[in-house]
């Protein structure tokens, strides 16, 4: 017994669900989705539906997922070729990614100004920064999918609930494939390994073949932390250096425990990576200048900052990414100088030589003069 269009209407949401879920067995025309649809229905007690009926069901889907839920396809176009008695059927209703869809039932009445502004937010630190001269106007595949989920709840690109306060700043991260990143964290959803062709900072480009873990937003640029098969360790990758993302099957003899121990790498204020030589304990000292802009910050475990009488500080702390500490202290220019570890210290030593070697001017060309 078919639904009248209103109630068939407010039933919709728990419809959905199950047509997504008979989807993802098998591409289906409506015509075979529908008694298969309506057994389901029938056994959680929910009015059955006439073809009609499905066919708004699945025509709001096409209009509200996008290029992220279902496509209507051509017999011809559907790869396996489907059963023989489908042969019938012209038109079909397929997943374009089955385990994007999750299903939402709850209903969402109203959403708090800081929780739009949060969406809006996070888009903005999500966005790809732009290649220069690139014509490409995505901004990225997270910063899309916030995107689609803001325009799904009713906002406009300029709608004027959402306050037009905010801006990000992505300050100069360089450029990454946003197919990459969405390769990636589909192995993690679905515990594939990756097989990658890495450009390593000085190095030729290589294979690599990784089991990922997470993918870690640092300063607006993604990395990719994974266990590394032929160097049996985890491992950082740049998403910005991978050339090419193709899929493996997982890899056997991973330890348990990576993703906490790539938490636990977080947990300082800065991100290098895995291993015993990017940790250590640093300590600093900080000119009076400096201070105020140093104070407060999250440097690393066990911070202890010690202020000092003439205005100074000196600061300890631990790290796991000593190789990002050295970055960050260029920066400070000659406010933060290095007391330990030793080899830290010895690194600046020998880079502040080079900076000061590339600066000096040159010597200048003695000539001779010849007289006649």
């Amino acid at each position: 017994m078919a639904t009248s269009s209103v109630a068939g209407n407010a039933l919709r949401p728990l419809r959905l669900p199950r047509i997504i879920e008979l989807l993802r067995i098998q591409p289906l025309p409506a015509e075979v989705l529908l008694p298969q649809l309506n057994r389901v229905l029938r056994t959680v007690g929910i009015p059955e539906i006439s073809l009609r009926t499905l066919q708004h069901d699945l025509e709001w889907l096409l209009e509200s997922l996008g290029v992220t839920g279902i496509e209507r396809v051509a017999r011809a176009e559907l790869k396996p070729t489907p059963p023989p008695e489908f042969h019938r059927y012209r038109l079909f209703y397929r997943l374009i990614g089955a385990e994007d869809l999750i299903p939402i039932t709850a209903n969402l009445v109203f959403l708090s100004e800081m929780e739009a502004l949060a969406l809006v937010a996070a888009r903005a630190q999500l966005a790809t920064p732009a290649t220069p001269g690139s014509k490409d106007s995505q901004a990225g595949p997270l910063a899309d999918a916030l995107d689609a989920l803001i325009r799904r709840l009713g906002f406009g690109a300029k709608d004027e609930r959402i306050p037009d306060v905010l801006a990000v700043t992505q300050a100069a991260p360089q450029p990454y494939d946003p197919a990459h990143v969405l390769a990636i964290l589909r192995a993690i959803r679905l515990r594939d390994a990756v097989e990658m062709q890495y450009r390593s900072l000085g190095k030729p480009t290589h294979p690599v073949v990784a089991q990922p873990i997470r993918l870690v937003l640092v300063e607006g640029e993604p990395y990719l932390w994974a266990w590394d098969s032929a160097a049996k360790k985890l491992k950082n990758y740049k998403v910005a250096r991978i050339e090419s993302v193709g899929k493996r099957d997982g890899l056997a003899g991973v330890p348990i425990g990576l993703d906490a121990e790539v938490r636990a790498n977080l947990l300082g204020g800065f991100r290098g990576v895995s291993g015993s030589e990017q940790r250590g304990r640093v300590v600093l000292r900080v000119t009076a200048a400096g201070a105020p802009h140093l104070r407060h910050r999250r440097l690393g475990g066990n911070l202890i900052w010690n202020d000092l009488p003439d205005g100074s500080a000196r600061v300890a702390f631990n790290t796991s990414g000593m190789e990002a500490v050295r970055r960050w202290l260029l920066q400070c220019g000659g406010d933060a100088v290095v007391e330990s570890p030793a080899a830290l210290v010895a690194w600046f030593q020998a880079e502040t030589e080079r900076m000061a070697a590339a600066y000096r001017p040159a010597p200048a060309v003695a000539t001779t003069q010849t007289s006649n």
